[in-house]
């Protein structure tokens, strides 16, 4: 469960969140949607507990996973090694790298094992960043723009692990520009705008009807 209660946060003399709420449960997918700069990043990062608002409160239970944007990799390490490394600060055995049920397995990771990270492709290191951010199995996963700059089949290999974790009882939030991705993965979609919530839609139907509801909600940004 991530919970955020009443976000303050300001820039000099700019307000980029004012007085945001939301929750997200067990086993739900939550987008933040939003025009470039609306903020998403910033209340990320917040329930990340990488930086502290102004005011309000953030619960969250457990240790949320964080996947930035950008990933932020050790480039002269293997693949290997930098999931090692991720399980040995969790406290988890080394055999536990590229189990079945792994989230660097079900991420399509093992062939790159052996590989340096910055010979990686933008693709295979956003996977590692979010398979970095499973290591320690946390309660929540928290994703800035997940599904940026990927082809097709990475985007879709990151769309069914989401779909898995929410399975697995995991809470996501998330924000993403793709109607499609979005009204796949998500359950509920909030429109941030002026330092705002300013609409959420409840996403239902197929998922044509889904997208388009995506879509409708977007427009309003």
């Amino acid at each position: 469960m991530i919970e955020l209660s009443q976000i303050v946060k300001s820039f000099g003399n700019a307000r980029v969140l004012d007085g945001i709420s939301l929750k997200v449960a067990s086993g739900e997918a939550v987008c933040v949607a939003g025009a470039n700069a609306a903020g998403k990043t910033t209340l990320l990062t917040i329930a990340a507990g990488l930086q502290k608002p102004d005011s309000g409160q953030v619960v969250v239970e457990g240790i949320p996973g964080y996947v930035p944007q950008e990933p932020a990799l050790f480039g002269e390490m293997t693949v290997r090694d930098h999931l090692r490394l991720w399980y040995a600060a969790n406290d988890l055995p080394e055999k536990g790298v590229f189990s079945a049920s792994a989230p660097e397995t079900l991420l399509g990771l093992h062939p790159h094992a052996r590989k340096r990270v910055d010979r990686l492709s933008g693709g295979v290191k956003k996977r590692l960043s979010i398979a970095s951010a499973l290591a320690g199995d946390p309660s929540g996963l928290l994703l800035d723009e997940p599904f940026a700059a990927l082809d097709l089949q990475t985007r879709n290999e990151i769309l069914a692990l989401l779909v898995t974790l929410k399975q697995r009882g995991k809470g996501l939030l998330f924000t993403s520009h793709d109607p499609s991705a979005v009204a796949a993965a998500a359950d509920r979609v909030l429109l941030l705008r002026d330092g705002v919530i300013s609409g959420e839609i409840r996403l239902e139907g197929e998922q044509e009807a889904r997208i388009a509801q995506v879509i409708t909600l977007l427009s309003r940004a």
